[in-house]
């Protein structure tokens, strides 16, 4: 008698191999999706800074970048013009011209999925003027970002931005696993 189909014990071995495929696999598609969290985030952060030094200019005023949390950057663009970058002058929130977080106070830069190491979330915050300035309130400094998964560089590395404070120009790095270092992309 011929009989088509499967019998049970065939069943059994396949559903069997899926299993042990899948668990070689399945942790290598979260550490995938983790480090894909984290270069997005970077990615966002990087063109956020792009956007608020043309702004400054286009405005003729001031932009602050600022950090809510280590997961949570936000900014707030003024009209209101300033020389230096080592304060906030008093009439930037007179001068307000766009404040994503007014609007919507769930907006964040990031995706919450990464986590950002920066003085900007010590209190401090990225100051951009028109005249192409940036620098971290308080000491004028650079402003330096990294970002990362879980506050840790380890297992799926990290970003670092650094904006130079007397030309703006950004500097973008990847953390190196094998040799522990950052390692400057174009």
């Amino acid at each position: 008698m011929n009989q088509s189909g499967v019998s049970f014990l065939e069943v059994i071995a396949v559903v069997g191999i899926l299993m042990i495929v899948s668990a070689f696999v399945a942790p290598n598609i979260v550490d995938w999706r983790n480090k894909r969290f984290i270069e997005s985030d970077f990615y966002a952060v990087v063109s956020q800074i792009d956007y608020l030094k043309t702004r400054t200019r286009t405005v003729n005023g001031t932009a602050v970048l600022i950090c809510n949390s280590s997961s949570t950057l936000t900014y707030q663009v003024s009209t209101n013009p300033q020389v230096s970058t080592s304060a906030v002058s008093s009439g930037f929130t007179n001068q307000i011209v766009e404040n994503p977080s007014s609007a919507n106070s769930g907006f964040n830069i990031l995706s919450g999925k990464s986590s950002v190491a920066a003085a900007l979330c010590s209190g401090s915050r990225g100051i951009f003027i028109s005249n192409g300035l940036a620098g971290l309130e308080g000491n004028g400094g650079p402003i330096d970002i990294e970002v990362n998964y879980g506050g840790s560089r380890t297992p799926y590395g990290a970003y670092r931005i650094l904006v130079n404070q007397s030309t703006g120009f950004v500097q973008k790095f990847k953390w190196n696993q094998a040799s522990g270092s950052w390692i400057e992309q174009d």
